[in-house]
């Protein structure tokens, strides 16, 4: 029972170090990706329109702007993007269990 419990203490810190979230600023309104660590924007030009690519930390496609909208464009991440050091986050009475902790 005591290493389901520790197991499943360790699984909510981890899941909890690793939560960021990104936004996206154009001039055609503001998008969010909660599952970004961080975003890249790649800009291009196809008969005369611009067109911009989002992409997140793994080069995945969150998102593709045309004309306007691919214009001035912000970024902003916020989070910890997995920074937490778990030691910090457990109880002192957990981390006798945790030999990484000691």
């Amino acid at each position: 029972m005591k290493t389901k419990f520790l197991t499943l203490v360790t699984m909510l810190f981890l899941g909890y170090g690793v939560q960021a979230a990104c936004t996206v600023t154009t001039s055609c309104g503001t998008f969010n990706f909660p599952n970004a660590t961080s975003v890249s924007v790649s800009q291009s030009s196809s008969n005369g329109q611009t067109i911009a690519v989002i992409r997140d930390q793994n080069g995945r496609v969150l998102k593709r702007l045309r004309g306007e909208c691919a214009n001035n464009i912000s970024t902003s991440c916020e989070g910890s993007g997995g920074d937490i050091d778990f030691c910090d986050a457990i109880p002192d009475s957990l981390k006798p269990y945790f030999p990484d902790c000691n």
